[in-house]
């Protein structure tokens, strides 16, 4: 039997063991370059980036293949999910969905206002007014109420909306105008053709060059201040 086992014999025998061998050797040769390439580092693990993500030191399957993220320590799929305030919620609107705090909402019939999710009243021109959606062609926002518009160029007094064609706001109150040059005295309107503001107090004037002496008028011609 030993006398047939040849060099010849044992050559051919090694030729055939490497061809049956090369295969398996070089598969191995490429797994182990390939796990070497995508090893990385979570805190003090290592994983596959071909199917792990690292979320906040943690390792976490991929669940949305290379577009997987991570929300916080969870990974999630951006094609389906958001990450809102660092909680996974559910797409609402598509690609449009967007984050109003930890909740999820669609802006084409939602605004946030304030940290909460309001329903659309004036449809693209919607508004804010502190927590409140409002449309501000009818509304405006006075010191973060909603007051109705009072005129096309309502403005805001304190909190109370008004038309400044006919009123003005005087310390915070509106009053009547009266007259095209309506001014202020603290909170009463006047007109200054007719009165003068002397102290915070509304007097009437006794002639054109009238002026203020305290809170009372008098007439530099006859008298002195």
């Amino acid at each position: 039997m030993w006398s047939s086992f040849t060099p010849a014999v044992a050559a051919g025998m090694y030729r055939r063991l490497s061809c049956l061998l090369l295969p398996a050797v070089m598969v191995l040769t490429f797994t182990l370059f390939m796990q070497q390439a995508t090893a990385a580092t979570c805190g003090s693990v290592t994983y596959d980036t071909t199917w792990n993500v690292c979320c906040g030191g943690l390792v976490r399957s991929k669940v949305g293949g290379s577009s997987t993220q991570c929300c916080g320590t969870v990974a999630y799929d951006p094609t389906f999910n958001v990450c809102c305030g660092g909680l996974v919620r559910s797409k609402v609107g598509g690609g449009s969905t967007q984050c109003c705090g930890t909740v999820a909402y669609d802006p084409t019939f939602n605004v946030c206002c304030g940290g909460l999710v309001r329903s659309k009243v004036g449809g693209g021109s919607t508004q804010c007014c502190g927590t409140v959606a409002y449309d501000p062609i009818f509304n405006v926002c006075c010191g973060g109420l909603v007051s109705s518009k009072i005129g096309s160029s309502s403005q805001c007094c304190g909190t109370v909306g008004y038309d400044p064609n006919w009123n003005v706001c005087c310390g915070g109150l509106v009053r009547p105008k009266t007259g095209s040059s309506t001014q202020c005295c603290g909170t009463v309107a006047y007109d200054p053709t007719w009165n003068l503001c002397c102290g915070g107090v509304v007097r009437s004037t006794t002639s054109s060059n009238s002026q203020c002496c305290g809170t009372t008028t008098y007439n530099p011609t006859f008298n002195g201040a």
